[in-house]
């Protein structure tokens, strides 16, 4: 890797990280990024820094088992499910963690009830997931529970998505419950329109629960 497509990679990350900044995905210092720089490089945004405000100072580059290569610097707490990622997707070149209100609240929900995935079907907008080209799709998000041991939540992730990556039906994304959403794309564009487009289809999701609640509870009112 030269310096010069290093420098781009760097601009490219720090782009996706600022369009979740400004859609509000990234309160605080929260969520975390990365691009793919090579088979045993990954560049990656380091611990505690607000995703606004991010520049290549706030990049750096770690080894396929999510070791810093830069001792002075400390990686996102959450290095291992970067890496993960790119071992189980080929295609996965940049890497985007957000924590959305819509993706946490709904993800903790669920999971509290004892449903493990989101089914997203009949949207229009699913059509911007690559590889997807209908509405008439069902789109799986597995939902995992928040663990602060990262090297445990890994190994429980880990069989999920290798059976999901080989399945008939691309997989795009992934819940941590009462956290957030890691999603991926083969290009900085692909990944932000991944974003983009499944961060509304979770809020869109989530209102549709709602809607029909609201109409179950009006119909059960008239039958009795």
């Amino acid at each position: 890797m030269n310096v010069l497509n290093l420098d781009s990679i760097k601009q490219d990350l720090i782009k996706v990280a600022h369009f979740c900044a400004t859609k509000g995905l990234v309160p605080a210092t929260s969520g975390n990024f990365s691009a793919r720089i090579a088979s045993r490089e990954i560049l990656i945004t380091v611990s505690g820094k607000d995703k606004a405000g991010l520049t290549e100072a706030d990049l750096m580059l770690i080894d396929s088992l999510g070791r810093a290569k830069e001792s002075s610097l400390k990686p996102s707490a959450e290095s291992l499910l970067h890496t993960q990622i790119y071992r189980v997707f080929s295609n996965a070149q940049f890497i985007a963690h957000f924590h959305s209100s819509s993706s946490a609240v709904l993800s903790k929900v669920l999971l509290k009830r004892g449903i493990k995935l989101v089914k997203l079907e009949g949207f229009e907008l699913l059509k911007a997931l690559s590889g997807v080209d209908t509405h008439d799709h069902t789109e799986i998000l597995p939902i995992f529970p928040n663990n602060q041991d990262i090297e445990e939540l890994a190994n429980l992730i880990q069989p999920v998505l290798y059976k999901l990556a080989n399945s008939d039906k691309p997989l795009h994304a992934y819940l941590l419950a009462g956290h957030g959403l890691y999603t991926w794309g083969s290009t900085v564009s692909e990944t932000i329109r991944h974003v983009d487009a499944l961060n509304t289809l979770i809020e869109s999701y989530l209102l549709e629960m709602q809607l029909n609640k609201i109409v179950y509870e009006k119909e059960e009112t008239v039958r009795t």
